[in-house]
């Protein structure tokens, strides 16, 4: 199944910190709006053994990258996150592994970054979504433009990726644009750009929201393809800008298909071994993982799974993979139906990677894996 058959993949570490001051009516994500109080300290103690307990999965790897995400990570204290990356200390041996850690704007004080800096993490990731008061309350955000302009002044001097949303309510493509040229000013290293998504079980798929028309919408990302790459941004991914040396190593090994480990309450998971690729994720509620950090929905990626999984992960890469950049040996099954994908002109005869086209309609070509 593999190319090694040591299970060498390249393995991340994400660690889920679920702790939200409310939630977003977009969000989906496993979250909890109870206070943090010294929870986090025993949350940290239940993922240090979740992370001891999965050394059969590690199989002697280091990591090769770490992310905090959420949740809000940053409403932790440092000694918690301390205390985890003390305990991996031991699993990674490069000195500029990346680490990066996920920051409300609201949250960033120097001396909360000096002290997130002194224990190791080195890239810090602004949720920022938009810098219009208005469309920050529409989203249910519980920050302003003044908060995220002093936090990105705060993180001036580090290595910073922000994230901004598009396809939202109240936003024309004019405040967009003013939006995209207030993250060109900041100066900032790295930018996730989600178009908004309505996902079930969340508060805005129960109400009648009036979005951006499907002109304004293509119109916004045109327009974000102009100004970023004339201000020396690169899309590298399909929601991924970056000025050159700081693309994300830890999404990239994901779109890549390598290997990542994910702990804490619903973190996800993907494992290559010798014999099957699994994905998984720990259980959901806080508690009920602080007590037992069981698994729970496990698959094995098999057949047409597996191609749709390849093709939902290596085509989301802008100019593409060659083959032996891979770790995973392609399926015949893949390449069968990734040849039609090139007899149609949407897929690249030599890489694996969308052309223009096909990347233009990524959906559309994904769906060419069923």
């Amino acid at each position: 199944m593999t190319n090694s058959q040591n299970n060498k993949s390249p393995l991340s570490l994400y660690i889920h910190l679920p702790w939200c001051e409310r939630r977003c009516p977009y969000c989906d994500f496993s979250i909890t709006t109870d206070p943090v109080g010294k929870n986090d300290l025993t949350l940290a103690k239940a993922i240090i053994k979740d992370i001891n307990n999965s050394s059969p999965l590690i199989n002697g790897r280091n990591f090769s990258t770490i992310y905090f995400g959420g949740g809000t990570p940053s409403l932790s204290s440092i000694e918690a996150i301390e205390m985890i990356l003390n305990c991996v200390k031991g699993h990674y041996s490069n000195k500029d592994i990346e680490i990066t850690f996920e920051m409300n704007p609201t949250d960033v004080t120097k001396e909360k970054v000096n002290g997130l800096s002194g224990i190791g993490v080195n890239r810090f990731s602004l949720g920022v979504q938009s810098f219009h008061d208005a469309e920050l309350k529409a989203l249910g955000r519980n920050h302003d433009k003044s908060s995220a302009l002093n936090a990105i002044n705060i993180l001036a001097e580090r290595n910073i990726t922000m994230d901004l949303m598009y396809g939202i309510e109240l936003q024309t493509i004019q405040s967009f644009e003013e939006t995209l040229n207030q993250f060109i000013e900041s100066r900032v290293n790295h930018l996730s750009l989600y178009q908004l998504t309505i996902e079930p079980n969340t508060i805005y798929y129960k109400k009648a929201l009036k979005l951006p028309m499907e002109e304004e919408i293509e119109a916004m990302e045109n327009s974000a393809k102009t100004l970023l790459k004339k201000s020396g941004y690169h899309q590298y991914e399909i929601s991924s800008w970056s000025k050159a040396g700081f693309e994300s190593k830890h999404n990239l090994n994901y779109w890549m298909f390598g290997d990542y480990l994910g702990v804490g309450p619903g973190a996800h998971s993907k494992i290559t071994s010798k014999d099957k690729i699994s994905r998984f994720r720990k259980i959901k509620p806080l508690n009920a993982y602080i007590k037992n950090q069981k698994i729970t929905d496990n698959n094995i990626l098999l057949g047409d799974d597996l191609d749709m999984d390849l093709a939902m992960n290596l085509l989301r890469m802008k100019e593409g993979i060659t083959p032996n950049e891979l770790q995973i040996e392609l399926p015949k099954s893949f390449l069968k139906k990734y040849l039609k994908g090139v007899s149609n002109g949407l897929l690249k005869k030599d890489k694996i990677g969308a052309t223009k086209k096909g990347y233009q309609y990524l959906n559309e070509t994904i769906n060419l894996f069923f």
